[in-house]
């Protein structure tokens, strides 16, 4: 994939990720971002807890602002780090596991995804599983 972040790539996306979690009997929230922190899909998986919902569109959109994992953000917002509190800003981020940058096959920025309702370690992993 190259340029800007597709609806059908999306949801190629979401598609990798509710597999890899019913592989792993877990149940998640999945948001994709563009490059513009907008989402352009979601998808909530049947007994997903309903507070993962918000946390899922925030790993993405911190994914989608600082171009970094979101876990990468929670050691640097630490106490006494160079960002610490930063999660407060922009209505709110993430600062654990599970939200990623997506890069195209011309190693171009077009968005980010961000999974909750399991462990942030799975949901981790499901977001990588993604992007294979």
């Amino acid at each position: 994939m190259s340029g800007s972040f597709s609806l059908d790539y999306a949801r190629q996306i979401i598609a990798k990720g509710i597999s890899t979690a019913q592989q792993q009997g877990l149940a998640v929230c999945i948001c994709v971002y563009d490059d513009g922190a907008n989402m352009i899909a979601f998808a909530r998986m049947d007994n997903t807890p309903l507070g993962a919902i918000d946390l899922a569109q925030r790993k993405a959109k911190t994914s989608a602002l600082f171009r970094i994992p979101s876990a990468d953000l929670g050691r640097l917002s630490g106490s006494g780090q160079e960002l610490w509190s930063i999660e407060h800003s922009n209505q709110g981020l993430a600062s654990f596991a599970g939200g990623l940058p997506v890069y195209s096959s011309a190693n171009e920025f077009i968005g980010a995804i961000g999974i909750s309702g399991a462990k942030s370690h799975e949901d981790a992993y499901i977001a990588e599983s993604c992007l294979k």
